[in-house]
């Protein structure tokens, strides 16, 4: 008997405390606009936003769990200074970055994760990029202008005009993760090479003026899997859908699915349903 009503007064705790949590976190989700009045140049120093109602509890809030909206429309924000943004912005699921004004530059450890990010322009000294995208969905309202790798994983959108660096690095899809080009030219990637991580991932022009032969032609010495060169027909295919979309996406190894046999294949297939 006494067992039982420990149990009853434990789940009843557990109850509170749960409704609790629920409604802090409905609550604490904001607004939350730059301005910049601490430092003027981390992204995680809770004074450089306004904050209201506190409910960012924490003075730096890298690597916490953030559900909020953040909004950078300040044309003198300097975001990350020199060195760019390092460390992890967590937006828990459901929050949100846009930059529309100022400056905005990742560092080469940066990591946007959980949520989704707009960048209103991402070119020269604008809003310059690097770093990680998990499990985020991506927008550039022109193109994206590269300082180092970009990697997009986790099932990760990233819709822009381009995607270009001016000197060499290497960015890469994982995950089935989809980088969306909008482009309409050759210049998309300038010294950026998009690795291909596994066969899920992909690009896909937007631009239905683009053709097969022209993407072949102008980008695929920009794509690699796995760190070896692209082959259209062994390791990478460049092929159209019904809509007219151009798509790029890499080839299984036929050995990786010998090695599964039947019934492997059957059991993805089972799993996939």
């Amino acid at each position: 008997m006494k067992t039982n009503k420990f149990n009853k007064l434990v789940s009843i705790r557990q109850c509170v405390a749960a409704s609790i949590l629920a409604s802090s976190s409905l609550a604490g989700a904001a607004t939350i606009t730059w301005t910049g009045a601490g430092n003027g140049i981390s992204l995680f120093e809770t004074n450089n936003w306004d904050n209201p109602g506190g409910v960012i509890s924490v003075s730096n809030f890298k690597d916490v769990p953030v559900p909020h909206d953040f909004v950078i429309n300040d044309g003198a924000a300097t975001v990350g200074g020199t060195g760019g943004v390092s460390g992890t912005l967590d937006l828990d699921g459901t929050g949100t970055i846009t930059v529309s004004a100022g400056a905005f530059k990742l560092g080469a450890g940066a990591i946007i994760k959980d949520g989704s990010a707009t960048f209103a322009n991402t070119t020269g000294s604008n809003s310059q990029l690097q770093g990680v995208f998990d499990n985020v969905d991506a927008y550039s309202g022109w193109g994206t202008g590269l300082i180092g790798g970009l990697a997009l994983t986790n099932g990760s959108t990233f819709d822009t005009g381009w995607f270009f660096s001016g000197s060499a690095v290497t960015s890469s899809l994982d995950a089935g993760s989809i980088l969306t080009i909008r482009e309409d030219a050759s210049g998309s990637y300038g010294s950026n090479i998009v690795d291909f991580l596994d066969t899920n991932s992909m690009i896909v022009y937007s631009n239905v003026n683009r053709t097969i032969a022209e993407v072949t032609s102008e980008h695929l010495p920009n794509f690699t899997v796995n760190g070896a060169p692209a082959v259209v027909g062994s390791n990478i295919n460049i092929y159209t859908n019904g809509s007219g979309l151009t798509t790029v996406q890499a080839i299984p190894e036929p050995s990786s699915l010998a090695l599964l046999g039947l019934g492997g294949i059957a059991l993805i297939l089972r799993r996939r349903k």
